[in-house]
């Protein structure tokens, strides 16, 4: 399996995907195999890493998200910011916009916008100052590509958190195609090291 993912990752970084359009890039990248072993063995490095960064930038509050297929499952950082008293949030779509709630419990999320968990409309509303930001792939430069609706880019061009993205090793790319109102990622973590 680890031959493969080099082989989907030498594809990835091809001249003919490096130019590809995002609607054409996002359709290969969820069709991608995924190893599940070696999604295991990077997401415990990615979540290792970026609790150490989050805990040195002391945030208020962190927006989070719930996980979906070809995402890092965040439930430890939930899980360690509920012991350390850090206040967490998640975000909920309503009418092709996102709000970030603030959630004490995983228990209080439910079913919402494409299946995704999501808090209630009665959970209250916040503005997380550390935020985790979900995508099908990034660059190591901080351009991401997320799943095509634009949540993520309009509540950040209207708000301006510390971003930080998760990154396993297929879906940093070398490149990405983006337009005006793409906003760069704060901080990319990823098991593929920043070329000096």
């Amino acid at each position: 399996m680890i031959t493969k993912l080099l082989q989907v990752m030498q594809v990835r970084n091809s001249p003919k995907v490096v130019k590809m359009n995002k609607t054409d890039l996002r359709k290969l990248l969820k069709n991608c195999p995924i190893d599940e072993a070696q999604k295991a063995l990077e997401q415990t490095y990615l979540l290792e890493t970026l609790w150490d960064f989050l805990k040195s930038h002391k945030p208020n509050c962190v927006g989070l998200y719930a996980a979906i297929e070809h995402e890092v499952d965040l439930t430890s950082i939930f899980e360690k910011c509920q012991k350390h008293h850090i206040l967490v949030a998640y975000p909920r779509i309503t009418d092709d916009q996102i709000t970030f709630h603030h959630t004490s419990s995983k228990n209080e999320l439910i079913s919402g916008y494409g299946g995704i968990h999501e808090p209630s409309q009665s959970a209250p509303l916040v503005n997380p100052d550390f935020l985790i930001v979900p995508g099908l792939a990034f660059t190591l430069n901080g351009k991401r590509l997320g799943r095509g609706r634009g949540h993520y880019d309009k509540y950040l061009n209207k708000y301006h958190p510390y971003t930080v993205s998760l990154a396993f090793s297929w879906q940093v790319l070398d490149n990405l195609p983006t337009e005006p109102h793409d906003i760069k990622i704060d901080h990319i973590i990823s098991s593929i090291k920043q070329k000096k």
